[in-house]
């Protein structure tokens, strides 16, 4: 394996390795794979592009010396991992973004194959307010709604308190909107 070597990935490869190392060792079928890319309505091609992603994916870890660890299995693919975190720890995301709160709730979510429904079961957090926080449409989630569902998507140790970090960084540090931001965003 080659160490110090990055390669960026694209955001849908990046969100499809998430996916599949989230379930390490485990078929993840192509439907799942399509929702996690897009959170609604995937376009007609959406099963095509998963595949395409696949293969650049594919060809990216051939590149840092793991050519066979994405294995097609019905109904989708599996991440073979044994001896590939050293390689796969060199891989990140193209334009190297911070990941919003959201997209982590989101990404968290899928990963355990819950709808925002069950979620908030989970949680006894409502449907729309777990909606609103994955849309970004909630620009301060409250401390014990992130505690909530950190609870309900079963985090733990270094997780939950990235999760958590993340939701406290998403948080404005002062009372004040941007000049001119009258728009008016409400917390959940």
């Amino acid at each position: 394996m080659t160490r110090g070597v990055h390669i960026g990935l694209p955001g849908r490869q990046a969100i499809v390795l998430d996916v599949l190392l989230l379930n390490a060792n485990r078929v993840v079928g192509i439907d799942r794979l399509v929702d996690a890319v897009w959170a609604t309505e995937p376009p007609a091609t959406a099963r095509t592009q998963v595949r395409l992603c696949v293969s650049a994916l594919r060809a990216n870890l051939d590149g840092i010396g793991l050519p066979s660890s994405i294995v097609t299995r019905p109904p989708g693919y599996l991440m073979r991992v044994a001896d590939a975190a050293p390689a796969l720890a060199s891989i990140t995301p193209a334009d190297d973004r911070p990941v919003h709160f959201g997209e982590l709730l989101r990404r968290h979510r899928q990963s355990l194959g819950a709808t925002q429904r069950l979620l908030a079961a989970r949680s006894t957090v409502s449907v729309r307010a777990i909606r609103d926080l994955e849309h970004g449409r909630v620009s301060r989630p409250r401390r014990d709604t992130v505690r909530l569902i950190a609870a309900g998507l079963g985090l733990s140790g270094q997780a939950r308190a990235d999760f958590e970090r993340a939701a406290a960084s998403s948080r404005p540090t002062t009372g004040t909107s941007a000049p001119g931001n009258h728009r008016k965003r409400r917390s959940v």
